[in-house]
C-alpha cells in the first residue's frame, strides 16, 4: 500500500467523477488511495450500507459531506424484508419496496452436523420441487469457510457443489470447482443474489450486532425463495425475538 501511495497518478487516470461502492468495507488508507484519482472539483459519490459491515471496520470519516439515507429494499420479496425488520433494532428497519409481495420462506431446524447436511439436502429438494434449476440456487453459510461444516462436501444428495478454489485466473476472476449448486460464505456472497437462497448454519446464542448484520446480508440475497437452516438454539432465539414462546 505504501508503494501504491508513492506512485504518481497520470492525468489519464484522474477522473471527473469517482464512485466508491461498498464503502463500509473500506479502510481510511484505501479511501485516500481512491481519492487520488479524482480531479480537482471532481464529483465523488460514496455508497455504503452499515448493516453490511461484516468485518467490524470503523466508519470511514467523510467530514462535511452531504448525506442521503435510503432505507428501501427493491430486490427482496416484501415478506422477507418485513420478517427481517422485526429482528432489527428500532431505527434500523428497512422499507419493503420490491415487486414481489409474498415471501416464500421456509425454516428447517437441525440438531447436529448430520442433521445440518440432511436439512440442506431437504432445502435443495424443496427448491427443485418448486421449479428452480441448480444454477438458480445458492447455499450461503452463516459461518466462515474454515469453520463451516458444509465445505468438506462436494455433493449433497444428487446435487454437486461449486465452490471457490482459492485461485484466480489471469483476469483476476475467481476460479470455481466443477458443480451445479453454488456453496459460498455470507462474507463472499455479499453483493450478490440468486433466485433461491438456502441460508444455512445459522447458529448463535443471541442477536448481537454482528449476528444481526450477518442475518441482514444473508436474508436479503434471495430474489424469490428463502430457506433458513437453523440450529435448535438459534431457532429458540429467533422465536423469542419474533414474539413467540
Amino acid at each position: 500500500m505504501e508503494e501504491a501511495a508513492a506512485l504518481a497518478i497520470r492525468p489519464d487516470w484522474q477522473f471527473d467523477t469517482v464512485i466508491v461502492d461498498e464503502g463500509q468495507d473500506f479502510r481510511v488508507e484505501w479511501r485516500d488511495l481512491v481519492f487520488r484519482h479524482a480531479r480537482e472539483n471532481a464529483r465523488i459519490l460514496w455508497l455504503e450500507d452499515p448493516m453490511q459491515n461484516l468485518y467490524d471496520l470503523p466508519e470511514v470519516p467523510l467530514a462535511g459531506w452531504v448525506r442521503l439515507r435510503a432505507n428501501s429494499n427493491y430486490r427482496s420479496p416484501r415478506g422477507v424484508v418485513q420478517l427481517l425488520s422485526e429482528l432489527l433494532p428500532e431505527g434500523e428497519a428497512i422499507e419493503p419496496a420490491g415487486p414481489f409481495l409474498e415471501a416464500d420462506v421456509e425454516v428447517l431446524i437441525y440438531a447436529d452436523g448430520a442433521g445440518l447436511a440432511a436439512q440442506v439436502k431437504e432445502g435443495l429438494g424443496q427448491c427443485q420441487d418448486a421449479g428452480y434449476r441448480p444454477e438458480d440456487i445458492a447455499i450461503v453459510t452463516f459461518r466462515g469457510r474454515e469453520q463451516s461444516a458444509l465445505f468438506p462436501y462436494t455433493q449433497l444428495g444428487r446435487h454437486t457443489l461449486r465452490t471457490f478454489t482459492g485461485e484466480y485466473d489471469l483476469l483476476g476472476d475467481p476460479k470455481y470447482s466443477d458443480g451445479r449448486v453454488l456453496l459460498e460464505t455470507v462474507y463472499r456472497f455479499k453483493g450478490q443474489a440468486a433466485p433461491a437462497i438456502i441460508f444455512a448454519e445459522l447458529d448463535f446464542e443471541r442477536l448481537d450486532d454482528k449476528t444481526l448484520r450477518k442475518l441482514f446480508v444473508g436474508m436479503t440475497r434471495p430474489r424469490l425463495k428463502l430457506i433458513l437452516v437453523v440450529s435448535e438454539r438459534a431457532a429458540r432465539v429467533l422465536r423469542i425475538a419474533l414474539g413467540g414462546n
